[in-house]
């Protein structure tokens, strides 16, 4: 998809909401973002709507294009709060096609655990209008048995087990489903990027570009924060677009 971008590489500070108000409509290849994460940090005290950005997503996303919809619920009195299952089905309403669920779990951390198993999931939602146009799978899974021969058998709808096929199992295959990520200080290298108070990891940013995007798109954060999705996409040889309401974050990002 071959597009000429009037924004194109810049960090704005402003609502999110009123920057892609100034968009075209299906423009953007590949929107990426984190959200707050219900009350858990203030960002500022700058107040979040969810459906106005997600209209203004629905609208600036271009045929066939994705939005990366990073988020985890805050637990209250041991309970979660539901707000991502929420977002997912709102997201779905508007017209978003619910591609994929990943989980995106952290490794390393501590939290009171007393009454459940760790902390609230972390999700990211894989929105697409219509069938996404790219997908550049990541392959770096080693395979336990790799250059054996293995069957691959399917079952047909009346539950009945048909032979598929008998392959040489390759060194390496894709990445499932769930993906570990060591947190904190590893998010980034940046140390100013740390004066942020809830990083984007780094390493998720740039797979999360590589996998649904190519060369030369743009990728949009419309809640930019320090500029980690900015950074990916431009280490990745794509174009970027943030806004950012808080000023100091803003500042950080730049």
């Amino acid at each position: 998809m071959k597009t000429s971008y009037k924004f194109c590489n810049k960090l704005f500070h402003g609502c999110g909401i009123a920057g892609m108000q100034l968009l075209p409509d299906s423009c953007i290849p590949l929107a990426l973002t984190s959200p707050p994460y219900d009350g858990i940090r203030e960002f500022g005290g700058h107040a979040f709507h969810f459906k106005p950005i997600a209209r203004e997503l629905w609208r600036v996303i271009a045929e066939g294009g994705v939005v990366c919809w990073h988020v985890q619920e805050e637990i209250n009195n041991g309970s979660e709060s539901g707000t991502s299952s929420e977002q997912r089905l709102y997201f779905r309403k508007i017209g978003f096609r619910l591609h994929h669920t990943m989980v995106i779990e952290t490794v390393g951390g501590h939290i009171d655990s007393r009454n459940r198993y760790g902390a609230s999931l972390q999700y990211l939602f894989v929105l697409s209008k219509g069938k996404p146009r790219t997908f550049n799978p990541i392959v770096d899974i080693e395979n336990k048995h790799a250059g054996k021969k293995k069957g691959f058998y399917q079952r047909r709808e009346d539950g009945s087990i048909r032979h598929q096929a008998i392959v040489e199992v390759k060194k390496y295959r894709a990445r499932g489903g769930v993906w570990r990520l060591n947190p904190g200080s590893h998010n980034t290298r940046d140390l100013v990027a740390r004066k942020h108070p809830a990083i984007m990891h780094e390493e998720l940013a740039r797979d999360l570009i590589r996998s649904w995007s190519n060369h030369g798109d743009l990728v949009l954060d419309p809640m930019s924060g320090a500029g980690t999705t900015a950074k990916m996409a431009f280490l990745e040889g794509r174009r970027y677009l943030g806004f950012e309401i808080n000023r100091e974050y803003h500042d950080l990002a730049v």
